[in-house]
């Protein structure tokens, strides 16, 4: 529904829905606990906000349950924080407009007063359910992930907007109505409510909640067909009309089954799918995902996949859009291996790609063993992998060789190759050999090794500098107790970069710029 047509029907139910002449007793009623006991520090008295009188009893804590001695209400005892308590209530209003049955939810919000010294009491309407329409909340509600509902007073006109959440809203006291006279003259005047009330007791649905699902005719008509579980989807097969086979997607010969299995919403839609009234078939599939058989269906292979060894319930899509981006989904079905492992199929052919091996014939679409070319394939990229890791790792060596500095006692340069980084993790005991090493290669850190000049294959300290400074520095074992000698070395080959860097910016300033001249536009 627009959001035009919702203003206009909700201004009409604004201008003809008036509240009721005992509304205000009403809304005392359900909010008579709404009172607290203060203990008020500077007279050292109780005051209760319920008969607005102080009396005294030294023994009371705050948190306590007490009775006031004026009027003999329990109350809860709050001290100084008393100001931050408030509450709530939620009730339910049922009018109509014409045929059309209006269930209104107000809250009703109370908190102490300062200034009167009194309890004050406001009550906002937030949600309007229309039977056969749709559900509305208005914008002084907040619905959090977990599809709580809170409510914010206002005195503003307020704006709705619809709500698709299933919260139990009618489950609040509700002001008087005559039940048979709210249904007259309505779709669902004859609806078997009660009936359905007193079968499905358990699920603690009350008189409004019914009145959603039978405001569509097709509820009184799943009634009467003894499809009984269905009559929670009356929108949904509502929304089709016609004869039998239109209105359910089934033969009209398949009723009998449906009735002798009562079946649910799902079991219906299973029965679309596979257009057979077979109650192992609805028991097999009962936990997989709709969508997915959905998707089988639609490219020609949900037979074959339901007669496979793979678990559809566990079945991702994504799996199968990205083997379809290599063959059409209905050739799959001949290839059996594929079918019954299809991970191992998709990596298979995504290595292939990225092999450049660009497979057409069906001797390599469809190799005889699956597992075998998989394997081949697998060595074949982790080689092409290792060599280019190798290559990366030794062009960023090249590139921070520039900053290697040493004295008559020490030395620094950048990690030369990917068995230097995992000797250094090994001699260390730190975990540069692995986690570094992908970052090092990509430019995103910088790893450099310090180590004595007598001693050049022994480590001694790694160091990670990012961001112009040093991040990480570590003795092996993860120590950290540096000698003044090494922190004061690592202090000069910090001073020797930035040294580098503006040298280089330097000779990147004066370099000579050439250009070029247009001769055809010069003048002699």
């Amino acid at each position: 529904m627009k959001q035009e047509k919702i203003d206009e029907l909700m201004n009409k139910i604004d201008k003809k829905c008036k509240l009721p002449k005992h509304w205000n007793e009403f809304i005392e009623k359900n909010s008579k606990k709404h009172h607290l006991i203060i203990k008020d520090r500077s007279v050292k008295k109780l005051y209760c906000t319920k008969c607005n009188k102080y009396f005294v009893d030294k023994t009371v804590k705050v948190r306590d349950f007490i009775n006031c001695p004026h009027c003999n209400t329990e109350s809860k005892v709050y001290g100084i924080n008393y100001y931050r308590k408030s509450f709530e209530q939620s009730v339910v209003l049922v009018q109509r407009v014409n045929k059309q049955i209006v269930i209104r939810i107000f809250d009703i919000y109370s908190y102490f007063n300062k200034d009167s010294n009194k309890m004050q009491k406001t009550f906002t309407e937030y949600c309007r359910i229309l039977p056969g329409i749709g559900r509305f909340l208005g914008n002084n509600v907040y619905v959090n992930m977990f599809g709580s509902i809170t409510v914010y007073p206002t005195n503003k006109k307020i704006q709705w907007y619809i709500y698709k959440g299933h919260k139990f809203l009618t489950d609040c006291p509700t002001y008087p109505y005559n039940k048979k006279r709210l249904v007259k003259g309505t779709i669902m005047e004859y609806a078997p409510i009660n009936e359905f009330l007193q079968r499905f007791s358990y699920y603690y649905y009350n008189f409004l909640d019914v009145l959603e699902l039978a405001a569509y005719p097709s509820f009184e008509l799943l009634w009467k067909l003894k499809l009984y579980n269905l009559c929670f989807y009356s929108k949904a097969l509502n929304r089709r009309s016609g004869c039998f086979s239109k209105r359910f997607g089934v033969p009209k010969s398949f009723l009998k089954f449906m009735q002798d299995n009562n079946i649910s919403y799902r079991e219906l839609l299973l029965l679309q799918l596979f257009q057979k009234p077979d109650n192992n078939l609805l028991q097999k599939y009962k936990y997989t995902s709709i969508r997915i058989l959905r998707y089988l269906k639609r490219n020609d292979i949900l037979e074959e996949f339901s007669n496979s060894k793979n678990d559809l319930s566990s079945l991702d899509i994504k799996v199968l859009k990205e083997i379809s981006e290599f063959i059409p989904l209905k050739k799959l079905k001949n290839y059996p291996k594929g079918l019954n492992n299809l991970s191992i199929y998709r990596d298979y052919l995504n290595m292939s790609k990225q092999l450049a091996l660009n497979y057409k014939s069906k001797k390599d679409l469809f190799p005889r063993n699956l597992i075998s070319r998989h394997d081949k394939l697998q060595s074949r990229i982790k080689i092409t992998e290792d060599m280019n890791m190798q290559f990366a790792v030794y062009l960023r060596y090249l590139q921070l060789s520039k900053y290697t500095y040493s004295n008559d006692k020490y030395i620094i340069f950048p990690a030369p190759s990917i068995d230097s980084m995992k000797d250094e993790g090994r001699q260390q005991e730190n975990c540069v050999g692995h986690i570094y090493l992908n970052p090092y290669s990509k430019g995103e850190t910088e790893i450099f090794f310090m180590r004595n000049l007598e001693n050049c294959d022994k480590s001694l300290i790694t160091l990670e500098f990012k961001n112009g400074k040093v991040i990480q520095k570590e003795l092996p074992h993860h120590s950290k107790n540096f000698t003044k000698e090494q922190l004061s070395f690592i202090a000069n080959w910090i001073n020797f970069r930035q040294f580098i860097d503006q040298k280089e910016k330097y000779k990147q300033k004066t370099q000579l710029k050439i250009k070029k001249y247009q001769l055809n536009k010069m003048v002699a």
